[in-house]
């Protein structure tokens, strides 16, 4: 039978700040969500007269929705999210998982200056750099195109990178050695061998780098301007003129729309995601 701990007083006291701590934070969160949700849910006219705590009339009034879905394309900025997700994550996780394998892996001339490198540019703000990173995309013409934000959302950053390292170091090297004796190659080592023991970073990967994608607004502003090249952020920038008391109800629709997506995901995933990202921690 496990023994019972006694609370100290110092112990109740930082408890007690804690949960305090947690629950201010918490509300600070969920209540901006629960409001836009009632707002959603309104007419034109309790939104108007009413306050924004109230509780909406009619709980299964969606009027707003279908007032949201029929004036704006909300399905092309879906599949434009969706697409720019796909190509990013397929490119990004190859080369980062090939580049991790090299670096882990290889002893070679230039591969501390490299992982220097990845590190150095963690101190650098990307803010900073959107000015040169613009003229690069404008010189390749990619300025107004979808593949602009593939082909930046690609790069292997050092979080991925670290991730991908810390697993690699994690699979035993006789593995390799062994299959060197059978004749394989580095290549078969690498896509037989060492990419399906790394699904766990993989699918870590991929939920971080989707919620990421899914959320950013700065990269779709800068390089895909039109209304046919909408992302779900540029399509909720676009609503800015639904402001206005009338049409608050369908703009909270709106962002009640792209919001489930990414919240439903995180409660299916969550566990993946803390595993995933505690296990890197530990490993390193």
């Amino acid at each position: 039978m496990r023994k019972m701990r006694r609370l100290t007083p110092r112990k109740i006291f930082w408890n007690s700040v804690h949960y305090t701590v947690l629950t201010v934070a918490s509300f600070l969160v969920i209540t901006p969500l629960v409001l836009s949700f009632f707002t959603s849910l309104k007419t034109p006219i309790e939104a108007l007269r009413g306050s924004k705590t109230d509780l909406p009339a009619d709980w299964f009034n969606y009027a707003n929705f279908v007032t949201y879905l029929d004036g704006r394309p909300v399905g092309l900025a879906f599949y434009n999210t969706l697409f720019v997700l796909v190509f990013s994550l397929l490119i990004a996780i190859t080369i980062g998982t090939m580049a991790a394998y090299a670096l882990d892996r290889f002893r070679f001339r230039g591969r501390g200056a490299i992982l220097f490198t990845f590190i150095l540019l963690m101190a650098v703000p990307g803010i900073t750099t959107q000015v040169s990173t613009f003229q690069v995309m404008s010189f390749l013409g990619l300025v107004g195109s979808k593949w602009s934000l593939i082909l930046l959302y690609s790069g292997a950053d050092v979080v991925t990178l670290y991730i991908f390292m810390q697993f690699i170091n994690g699979i035993s090297r006789e593995i390799d050695e062994s299959a060197r004796i059978e004749g394989a190659g580095y290549f078969t080592i690498f896509f037989k061998i060492i990419l399906p023991l790394l699904t766990p970073a993989i699918s870590t990967i991929v939920i971080l780098r989707t919620i990421h994608i899914y959320n950013d607004f700065v990269l779709p502003y800068l390089y895909t301007p039109r209304v046919e090249q909408s992302t779900v952020s540029m399509l909720l920038y676009r609503s800015q003129d639904m402001m206005s008391a009338a049409s608050e109800g369908a703009l909270m629709a709106g962002i009640m729309m792209v919001i489930v997506p990414s919240i439903v995901v995180f409660l299916l995933l969550q566990r993946q995601i803390v595993s995933g990202v505690m296990r890197g921690a530990v490993k390193g």
